[in-house]
């Protein structure tokens, strides 16, 4: 397959998100959503979002857009795609990456990024003598790999129907427990809740 590298910032605008605790109670605060700090093993999950009480001059690059990938910077770290939490305060958990849809397609890079080749180069440039922490410039110096748009549309397509798969699989999976589980109902019933 042809590729064509690329410096991530080449491709993408990387910013770091919002450090909120400079604008949580202040006087012109009103209720915002904000995206909650998720841990890798939920990365197959939805973003959950909290409602906080933050300044309303907040930029608006801030606030997530669909297709925004965000970049966990602490370990460990990892890249995930928002599809549905559009309009919430992205924190500095994260460092945010906009890609120019021309040329890259988002959940394409999402899985492109975590792959564990790249997390390896990334992981290997940060400066362990400080707190272990993915930087802005860490991903914009970031070299990457793209095929034509075209193949990574066809690639992230692939991608989207195997996760449908993932997660269908997932919930015969939490059928099957709960059945299992029921079967003990009918025998203990409720002698243990004491």
């Amino acid at each position: 397959m042809k590729t064509k590298e690329y410096k991530l910032e080449d491709i993408a605008t990387v910013i770091t998100g919002l450090p909120l605790q400079r604008y949580v109670n202040k006087e012109d605060s009103i209720k915002q959503k904000v995206i909650k700090t998720m841990p890798f093993f939920m990365i197959g999950k939805k973003f959950e979002t909290e409602e906080e009480e933050i300044s309303e001059d907040i930029k608006e690059r801030f606030y997530s857009q669909e297709h925004d990938i965000l970049y966990k910077v602490q370990q460990p770290s990892f890249a995930k795609e928002i599809t549905t939490e559009k309009g919430a305060i992205i924190s500095n958990n994260y460092n945010i990456i906009r890609v120019d849809s021309s040329i890259v397609n988002s959940t394409f890079l999402t899985y492109y990024l975590n792959d564990p080749r790249v997390d390896y180069e990334i992981q290997r440039t940060i400066d362990s003598t400080r707190i272990m922490k993915v930087s802005t410039r860490i991903l914009k110096d970031l070299k990457i790999l793209l095929p034509e748009k075209e193949e990574q549309d066809k690639q992230a397509t692939i991608i989207k129907k195997v996760n449908e798969r993932i997660e269908l699989k997932n919930k015969s999976i939490e059928c099957d427990e709960k059945l299992i589980n029921s079967l003990y109902d009918d025998i203990i019933g409720d002698t243990y809740e004491n």
